[in-house]
């Protein structure tokens, strides 16, 4: 989709009634794998300080095959649009869909059709509403092959310097109506050893470069091999 054919009126009216105020539906809502941790306490407070924050969560898929009926209407549209390139279908939708089931976080945009000057900028994989306010979300996987290799920290700080860095250029050159006062950079660890590597390197990484962006981390159990 170009961005010429983005309802930019339709997305700024879905932000306005994103239910800022309502009671809201109890979390995690229903979908594919049982979540568990910090979900909820994502705040107006946190989309709009200066300061980072980190949120620690768990995604169990248990032994059931992958269902992507019991997906949201975002996940849904994230796991059959295209993106920009790469094999990270599933890891962008499955960070959606946390942020979803946890934050009722909605769907603004999909990584194709945010635009940003200049066109060579690095770039978001997908933009949501959340308490009326508009993020960004960069998606990583903490993960080391061969599968049950262990992440080691120096591996996780690689990772994360990287993308806390891409996310303040994106976050510079991105376009409106999409964008953001701050980011999201939600990293999906393989498994306890990557979890605690990238909460290790996460305290290591100077102040400069992370800015003031959220990392979301949700460690995925059970059948999550699609993920990575």
């Amino acid at each position: 989709m170009d961005a010429g054919s983005f309802d930019a009126g339709a997305a700024d009216a879905s932000v306005l009634d994103a239910g800022v105020g309502d009671a809201g539906p109890m979390v995690p809502l229903p979908g594919f794998g049982a979540v568990s941790g910090a979900c909820g306490p994502l705040s107006l407070m946190d989309l709009t300080s200066p300061s980072p924050a980190t949120f620690d969560t768990r995604l169990d898929f248990g032994m059931n095959p992958f269902d992507a009926g019991l997906l949201s209407d975002g996940g849904y549209r994230l796991f059959t649009t295209p993106n920009a390139g790469g094999s990270s279908v599933a890891s962008e939708t499955f960070a959606y869909e946390v942020l979803h089931r946890c934050e009722l976080a909605e769907l603004f945009a999909t990584e194709t059709q945010v635009t940003y000057t200049p066109t060579t900028s690095k770039k978001t994989d997908l933009v949501v509403t959340l308490e009326g306010q508009v993020g960004g979300v960069s998606v990583a996987r903490a993960f080391k092959f061969p599968p049950g290799s262990p992440l080691l920290v120096s591996d996780a700080r690689s990772l994360l310097t990287g993308k806390f860095s891409d996310i303040q250029v994106s976050s510079r050159n991105v376009d409106p109506p999409w964008r953001w006062r701050k980011q999201i950079l939600h990293v999906l660890a393989y498994d306890d050893v990557a979890r605690q590597a990238v909460l290790d390197a996460a305290a290591q990484i100077d102040a400069g470069v992370r800015g003031d962006t959220i990392l979301y981390l949700t460690t995925t159990d059970g059948n999550d091999a699609f993920i990575y």
